[in-house]
């Protein structure tokens, strides 16, 4: 209330002021109709002049057709109201100070004292207006409701469109029957959108008006689900220079990306001012190029704004407010005349203007000829040109009339005069009932409010076409409206349609064009992007413009804008990687099971026993379960599958329970210990496996990290509940492992450990895989087959593999013999008392203690004669390396046994001499013979026999062999017999005689080296030196030297040590060499005989049938067919006829009893005639 009179006291100094200005001035004319309730207007009836605030020329669609609509509306209303409605209308001049001074006019003659009105002419006290119109400039509207709102006055806008009166918190008395500028953003964003123009400029005109439509526009653009971009924005003032316009035009064109389509927030003279700039700089700039103007309502379809502009404005759209003709207004207004139309004081004014001529004229000017005279016959109707808002100004008219209808109504009742409340001018309570008017209008629009004072929105889309339709420049070609019949915002286009170059080609105007599906905005400049493309499992998040990732069981839709939920997926018995899983698997149970057969038949045989049966069944039904569980494991899962896939680790178990850690224990070596193992070292695997699923119980569940896109049916379980069962298993396997590794030099098969310690190294490499595998892999349930699989096959093949080819392939090997051997030598201790029995034919030798050496293998032997007959045999055999020939092995053959042949005695302790390597063999053959025979170590008696060597053995056996097979040729041969045994004799005498002077040159070398040796390198002891020959050191012992070298000198001790070694090695090459030379002349010498009686034997046989058939055709007799063996057999007889021969014993080993002598050599009668000559080869 203090407000109101302290603004009343203000008014009241104002009024004193300015008394002369409004009695002097043109512009504070009234045009006025008086009634019982007045209401006040404010039009621009004259124009702004640029750049100052005065006013100009009068402005005939903007003021002069507003104010006559407005006064034939007032008249046309008053025939419905029950009351007496006064208009009275000033000149706001589009300025708002002059806007501001009209309002206080307003104000001060509602609170003016006087009787008589302030204005000329007025002879009657004028009554204050109750509401407000107007005026047209949205700047001028707020700094005018700023007063009214002081009073309580209602105020009504027709042309004001800025956002900001939407307030009420401001502008609590105001309301509009335009639509806000919101409205007008909306169009012009629809309008981008439906052009796909997403690159565009926005220029905006200094002020309410443009700030807040730009601020509008911005707001609508910058929405999530906006994709335009103001990529260049310029404020401008109203009264800018024409400099500053083409400045703006100018940094517009120099973009470094130049948007086509540019957005004006402006008044129409702004709109104006930049088509003059764009003339002017396309006349001077040849590439300058036009832009695609969209113009908002401040240009809509004046034709004040584009005249003489035509051509710049061509192709360009504007926003129109809705406001159809209004019927017969063009009959009534070009009616008017100056001299009936006296109730506009501006309208003499405006005749004048309009046809440039003068009512009035001084005596000097009427012989003017510039000077035309007003004669009141010109006629309005030539180019007449309608206001586009003269509806908007019949509805705010009629807005108040019937809000003051409404409140007469309901305040007065049944009076026929004004009651006291229409009287007092409640300006609060008229405003309430202004927001609640409802009606349609003359083109049947509804008009209502909402609770900010705003109507619906309801634009035209104008399309300019200048000078190609100058009947219509204006082309309607769309309509944009707030709210359609179903309440959403709609706007509808036309296709025809021309742009800026005069075509109906569509400008682009984007800087990117959009990104695709699955692709995401990576701006590098405003308004300007790169496109992304997301990962397939991303969906793009189109409000952060970011990619983000679906959650786990969920994957992308197709647009690639949201998630949707993955459908579950089980796995497929058809897929190739379990058909060929679950064929190795039944592949696998299927040999295991032949094996098992395999084995039961052959129960007995070493083959089977060597390899601890009871173990090699147990293992077969761990290596059956352990494929078996392919089938849980591939299956479907389930609560059952789950199961036995976490109980299968038995199964393995089982699959490798092969003599883990009994080397260790030689008290545990008996079956039924390693049995007892076995199983305890199951049961507890068992119960780890027990108690797992007492603490995790498996179910099948989806993997949904399997894969992105899919959804897995797997058996689910903790990773520690899974792993801790292997750790047993890994430790058995590292144990075993490491025994077998450790027992490699025993020997072959000695507990299998070479197999053994083969199945570990791969099953270790397999298992490591599978871990890798299982946490890296999503098909763990195919990687676990092949890895349980691929395990029990592993030990299937180098367990019982070896065992199945000597019982399949070779069932000549499979003796006990072939499974108690070293890779190097073989020993065997056992009466022959058998042996001795049986062999009545053989030869004795001559002594108590018979050595022996085959060639063939490499052997040597002791055999010593106890009593009873019985004899005690120990050999020794070195097995020819594969692929070599006899020739080549000799000498290595002949080391060994010679290094036997030395032998010795292993009751009670070793004997001096005897050679480390020995020393380890006796070792060996105590621990076999403690474990086989079940006699003391002090019944095998190994007796030194240096002086025997095996050679002289081998020599003699080879030279008998010889002469008895000579002896029986030469008896079949006659004399020719003994003549090729003296060819055969000559060289043996020569190669006995080659190695003796060999080894004379070798020994007289050898000496002369050592004395060289001595004098070159002084002994520092010479006693100890002196004393010792090379003989000697080449003959003693290690020990023996040790003992010798007992406290001398570090550096003697080393060097008569190495010399010892260099004397052994010279030697044993020497005889290497020299028994190899022997042995090829006596192979050459043996092949020679046997040629030649084979030549013999067949002319013999040749004689011997011719005589046949010539003295007895007739008789049946037989021998030539027997002849006929020998014939086939001795043709041609190679250097290995005597190895090739079918002895007995094949396996490289000689028991030393004359009846193999015997079978090796057949020795033949003398004679050919004798009944038992029956060759044998």
């Amino acid at each position: 209330m203090l407000y109101s009179h302290v603004t009343l006291l203000m008014l009241r100094v104002v009024d004193v002021v300015a008394k002369t200005t409004v009695q002097q001035s043109a512009r504070m004319l009234v045009a006025e109709i008086h009634g019982e309730i007045q209401i006040g207007a404010l039009f621009p009836i004259h124009r702004q002049i640029a750049g100052s605030e005065s006013c100009g020329e009068i402005w005939e669609q903007y003021g002069i057709q507003r104010s006559e609509i407005a006064m034939l509306t007032v008249r046309q209303i008053n025939e419905e109201l029950p009351f007496k409605l006064g208009l009275s209308i000033r000149d706001s001049c589009w300025s708002e100070r002059i806007a501001m001074e009209q309002t206080i006019a307003f104000l001060r003659e509602g609170v003016a004292q006087c009787s008589c009105c302030q204005t000329p002419g007025c002879n009657k006290k004028s009554v204050p207006v109750v509401a407000v119109i107007g005026p047209g400039k949205s700047s001028s509207t707020i700094a005018v409701q700023n007063l009214l709102q002081v009073f309580r006055i209602p105020q009504v806008g027709y042309s004001a469109t800025t956002p900001d009166l939407s307030d009420k918190e401001q502008f609590g008395y105001f309301l509009r029957v335009v639509p806000s500028d919101v409205f007008q953003a909306q169009a012009i964003n629809h309008l981008l959108h439906h052009f796909n123009w997403t690159y565009v400029a926005v220029l905006y005109s200094a002020g309410n008006y443009g700030e807040k439509g730009f601020e509008s526009l911005e707001r609508l653009v910058g929405q999530k689900s906006s994709n335009v971009c103001i990529a260049y924005q310029e404020k401008i003032k109203t009264l800018a220079s024409d400099e500053e316009y083409r400045k703006v035009l100018l940094s517009l064109s120099s973009q470094k990306v130049r948007p086509q389509v540019v957005v004006c927030f402006c008044e129409g003279a702004s709109m104006r001012q930049f088509f003059k700039a764009q003339q002017f700089l396309a006349k001077k700039t040849r590439t300058f190029k036009r832009f695609q103007w969209i113009g908002s309502d401040g240009w809509a379809d004046r034709n004040d704004v584009v005249e003489e502009l035509e051509q710049e404005a061509e192709g360009s759209f504007s926003i129109r407010i809705h406001a159809p003709k209004i019927p017969g207004f063009r009959q009534y207004y070009t009616s008017l005349h100056p001299e009936n139309n006296t109730q506009n004081p501006w309208y003499r004014e405006f005749w004048q203007q309009k046809f440039n001529c003068q009512f009035a004229v001084s005596k000097e000017d009427k012989n003017n000829e510039n000077i035309k005279i007003c004669t009141g016959d010109e006629n309005l109707d030539e180019n007449y040109k309608e206001d586009p808002k003269l509806s908007q100004v019949i509805n705010s008219i009629r807005v108040v009339a019937l809000g003051l209808k409404a409140m007469y109504y309901d305040r007065c009742r049944d009076n026929s005069t004004l009651c006291t409340e229409m009287l007092s001018r409640n300006g609060t309570l008229l405003y309430e009932y202004l927001l609640n008017v409802t009606y349609s209008d003359q083109f049947k629009q509804p008009v209502y409010f909402d609770r900010n004072g705003d109507p619906p929105a309801w634009y035209d889309i104008l399309n300019y076409r200048g000078t190609t339709d100058i009947d219509n420049p204006y082309n309607e070609v769309g309509s944009f409206k707030s709210v359609n019949n179903d309440g959403k915002a709609e706007l509808a286009m036309s296709s025809d349609i021309m742009f800026f170059d005069k075509t109906g080609r569509l400008p682009e105007s984007v800087c990117s064009k959009p990104c695709g599906i699955g692709q995401r905005k990576r701006e590098t400049m405003a308004c300007c992007w790169i496109c992304e493309n997301c990962l397939e499992f991303q969906f793009v998040n189109i409000t952060r413009n970011q990619c983000q990732n679906c959650s786990l069981g969920f994957w992308p839709n197709a647009n690639r804008t949201d998630c949707v939920q993955i459908t579950p997926e089980e796995v497929s018995w058809k897929s190739f990687g379990h058909i060929a899983a679950l064929i190795l698997a039944i592949m696998g149970i299927i040999t295991t099971i032949g094996t098992f057969c395999v084995f039961l038949r052959h129960n007995s045989t070493p083959v089977v026993k060597s390899t601890t049966r009871e173990l090699s069944y147990i293992i077969l039904s761990g290596l059956v379960a352990c494929y078996a569980v392919s089938f849980a494991v591939l299956a479907t899962p389930s609560s059952i599958s789950s199961l036995l896939t976490k109980t299968n680790r038995i199964a393995r178990i089982l699959a490798g329970s092969k003599k883990r850690i009994l080397t260790k224990k030689p008290r545990f070596l008996s079956t039924f210990s390693q049995v007892v193992i076995t199983w305890i070292l199951v049961g507890i695997q068992c119960v780890i496996v027990a108690v797992g699923l007492m603490r995790d119980w498996p179910y099948a569940t989806y993997a949904k990290y399997a894969l992105p896109r899919q959804l897995i049916l797997e058996c689910d379980t903790e990773t520690k509940s899974f792993l801790i069962p292997f750790f047993w298993d890994f430790f058995l396997i590292s144990l075993c492992t490491l025994y077998a590794f450790k027992t490699r030099n025993l020997p072959e098969n000695f507990n299998e450990a070479k197999f053994i310690g083969f199945t570990m190294y791969c099953t270790v490499v397999v298992w490591i895989a599978f871990l890798v595998l299982h946490m890296g892999t999503i098909h763990k349930a195919l990687v676990m087959s092949f890895s349980y699989s691929l395990s029990a096959s592993v030990a299937l093949a180098l367990l019982f593999f070896p065992k199945l080819y000597i019982i399949i392939v070779h069932p000549e090997k499979n003796i006990r013999a072939s499974y108690t051997t070293t890779k190097l030598i073989r020993c065997h201790f056992g009466n022959s008392q058998a042996a001795y029995d049986s062999t009545s034919k053989q030869q004795h030798l001559g002594s108590k203690t018979t050595q022996r050496t085959s060639m063939q293998s490499g052997s040597a032997s002791k055999s010593s004669s106890m009593a009873g007959g019985v004899t005690r045999t120990a050999s020794v055999h070195v097995p020819a390396p594969r692929g070599s020939t006899h020739s080549t092995d000799a000498c290595t053959q002949t080391e060994t046994t010679n290094k036997f042949t030395r032998s010795f005695s292993i009751v009670g302790r070793k004997k001096p001499g005897l050679d480390d390597d020995v020393q380890q063999l006796v070792e060996a053959c105590r621990r076999y013979q403690d474990e086989r025979i079940n006699s003391s170590a002090a019944n095998l008696l190994l007796e030194e026999s240096e002086d025997e060597h095996a050679n002289g053995t081998l020599d003699g056996r080879r030279q008998r062999r010889c002469a008895e097979f000579d002896d029986a040729v030469g008896a079949a041969a006659g004399g020719q017999g003994r003549q090729l045994r003296t060819v055969a004799e000559e060289p043996r005498c020569s190669a006995a005689q080659f190695l003796a002077g060999h080894t004379a040159i070798m020994m007289s070398r050898s000496s002369s080296s050592r004395s060289r040796n001595s004098s070159a390198n002084p002994s520092p002891t010479p006693s100890i030196a002196a004393s010792l020959s090379d003989e000697e050191l080449a003959q003693i012992s290690v020990r023996q030297l040790n003992q010798k070298l007992m406290g001398q000198d570090r550096s003697l001790v080393m060097e008569l040590k190495q010399k010892r070694r260099t004397l052994k090695n010279r030697g044993y090459a020497l005889n290497c060499r020299a028994r190899r030379v022997q042995n090829q002349m006596k192979l050459e010498a043996d092949n020679l005989v046997l040629r030649n009686q084979v030549k013999n034997l067949r002319a013999a046989l040749h004689q011997a049938q011719l005589r046949l058939q010539f003295y007895e055709p007739s008789t049946m007799f037989e021998y030539p067919a027997t002849m006929a063996q020998p014939m086939q057999i001795m043709a041609p007889i190679s250097p290995q006829f005597y190895n090739d021969s079918p002895l007995p014993h094949q396996s490289h080993q000689f028991d030393f009893q004359q009846q193999t002598l015997d079978h090796q050599h057949h020795i033949m009668p003398t004679s050919p005639d004798s009944p038992e000559f029956k060759p044998y080869y």
